[in-house]
């Protein structure tokens, strides 16, 4: 999914031809404190309410007041994780999407980015969720998945964290079923170091109903 999919039909753009008192009103209104300058579809940067508020005019255009606009969006066509990256490194409630040709396509809000991660990562789907710890070396999805598809269930969705301070890797895989007693078995058997289990309608203790099932298997 892109960011250009997830655009809110909400128009939050100004236009320089705007007077500053009026640009302030809608910026209480949105509870905002940038908005998006936009003229003839073209992106111009965010105007802050803090530039505005300095400027003694508040009757006078913001093209009158030439004020500098803060260059920061993204384009339409990338990733919604990008999004996440943007709003990591940009403290603003506001992101501008842009096209190829600087053209203002609309803004997204963190509400909306978070709901399109929801659908994308499936947390809207029951099922449980399987956390490994595992050496770089020993990330073998296509393995874990063939572990988890022998169960007859399937991965919904997976993601890899890494640590600077280890060489240790946390893979977290969320998996279309509740019951996952066999499959956390079969991933012990292996030797994937389970670290947590959430969801699992048959685990009351992850620590002692893993220690079982480990003892279980080698008994076999």
């Amino acid at each position: 999914m892109n960011i250009g999919q997830i655009i809110t039909e909400q128009d939050y753009a100004v236009d320089p031809a705007d007077r500053i008192a009026s640009v302030l009103d809608k910026m209480a209104e949105f509870r905002l404190i940038r908005l998006p300058v936009v003229k003839d579809g073209i992106f111009l940067g965010l105007v802050s309410d803090e530039a505005l508020t300095e400027y003694p005019q508040a009757d006078h255009s913001l093209q009158q007041a030439s004020l500098s606009y803060q260059q920061v969006y993204v384009y339409g066509t990338q990733h919604i994780y990008d999004g996440v990256l943007f709003f990591h490194i940009h403290p603003i409630s506001l992101m501008p999407v842009i096209d190829n040709q600087h053209g203002y396509l609309g803004a997204v809000t963190p509400l909306q980015l978070a709901d399109a991660l929801s659908r994308t990562m499936s947390l809207q789907q029951p099922g449980a969720i399987i956390v490994l710890e595992m050496g770089q070396r020993d990330n073998a999805l296509s393995h874990i998945a063939h572990i988890v598809e022998s169960d007859n269930a399937q991965i919904l969705n997976s993601y890899v964290q890494s640590f600077s301070d280890s060489s240790r890797l946390e893979v977290t895989i969320k998996v279309n079923k509740l019951e996952i007693s066999s499959i956390v078995a079969t991933l012990l058997r292996y030797d994937y170091q389970v670290k947590a289990t959430y969801n699992d309608e048959n685990s009351r203790d992850n620590t002692h109903d893993r220690y079982e099932q480990l003892m279980n298997y080698i008994n076999m």
